[in-house]
């Protein structure tokens, strides 16, 4: 009897991955690749035998931390979104617009000329 429902992959299903979806070659990469590159490394008497357990299991953690980063920003920028505007802090105390202030604030020149007889600098014109 199939289902209408799809059942994700393996690798996904098995790191549990809530906010990524690795791609077929991506999973490949990872998977496989992994336990090749250990196995090569192994027979070329590179590594230990230790290798060929620790690098795929050393891949899969850092695949489910990048998971888990990613369901952590999604949930702050999905609480600063939802958050009030009046409950914000105001754009001069941010560090982008103090930044971005400083890098365009330019010395302003007078256009006009002095009515004592002299420019910008006190020298005689």
């Amino acid at each position: 009897m199939a289902s209408s429902t799809t059942k994700k992959p393996l690798y996904p299903r098995l790191l549990r991955l809530r906010h990524i979806e690795p791609n077929m070659w991506q999973r490949a990469l990872l998977g496989e690749g992994a336990i090749t590159v250990a196995v090569l490394l192994v027979l070329a008497d590179l590594a230990s035998a230790w290798t060929l357990l620790v690098l795929p299991v050393a891949v899969a953690a850092v695949v489910k931390a990048h998971d888990v980063l990613a369901g952590t920003l999604q949930r702050q920028s999905a609480a600063a979104a939802s958050r009030p505007a009046a409950a914000r802090p105001p754009a001069e105390f941010s560090g982008a617009s103090r930044r971005r202030s400083a890098r365009t604030s330019t010395v302003q020149t007078p256009t006009a000329p002095d009515p004592e007889g002299t420019d910008a600098v006190g020298a005689p014109t």
